[in-house]
């Protein structure tokens, strides 16, 4: 009937906007996680991107997949380790950022081409494309709030300074501990945002929680 319909639709958006939510929490999270431990964040994107590299090499052992694609992705990765070197300094006009999010767009078209030619699950995909495309990406993307937090000095000067691979300077992690922050940027930024509208918007339920 009528009220059955305007119910279900209603309750599916009502889904939606707390899936988004709930996204967004986790995002929010996430990139303070990375601000926080910098240097652990490269190394987990760095071994994730050694994993992928080798799960590709298994895929053309022993999988019929297109062996173009298959190369492609690993071309992708190897772009990606080249994004890693100046991590957590990315630099969005870099040749290697632009390499990448063509790379990125590039190979998650070539697998749902791939996969759209015949029937596939599409649980089966979504696995296939979230290990093999976006992974990797999905990191950089989080760990972009901490381009702008992290404060460039003097190799040996300053107690909080560490060296990454790659670079020749050293910086200093800032994040949840209560260390110097030079401002929030990127995604943090925008989560900060909305937090700020939330507050002014609903004051009184802020205050309360």
């Amino acid at each position: 009937g009528l009220v059955t319909t305007v119910v279900t639709y209603l309750s599916g958006y009502l889904f939606l906007v707390f899936v988004a939510v709930c996204l967004a929490c986790g995002l929010y999270y996430l990139a303070e996680l990375c601000e926080e431990f910098t240097s652990l964040t490269k190394r987990v994107i760095y071994w994730a991107i050694v994993a992928v590299e080798c799960e590709h090499v298994l895929l053309l052992l022993f999988e019929p997949l297109p062996v173009r694609l298959t190369l492609a992705g690993m071309a992708a990765h190897a772009c990606y380790f080249q994004l890693l070197r100046s991590f957590p300094f990315i630099q969005l006009t870099s040749p290697s950022f632009l390499l990448s999010c063509v790379a990125v767009v590039g190979t998650t078209w070539g697998w749902l081409r791939h996969f759209l030619a015949d029937y596939h699950p599409l649980p089966k995909v979504m696995g296939f494309l979230l290990l093999n495309a976006w992974l990797v990406p999905f990191g950089f993307f989080i760990s972009l709030s901490v381009n702008e937090s992290v404060l460039p000095q003097a190799p040996g000067t300053g107690r909080g300074g560490s060296q990454h691979l790659g670079a020749s300077e050293t910086y200093t992690e800032v994040g949840l501990g209560g260390r110097q922050r030079r401002g929030q940027g990127g995604l943090m930024s925008v989560f900060a945002f909305l937090q700020a509208k939330k507050e002014e918007l609903m004051p009184g339920l802020t205050k309360r929680v």
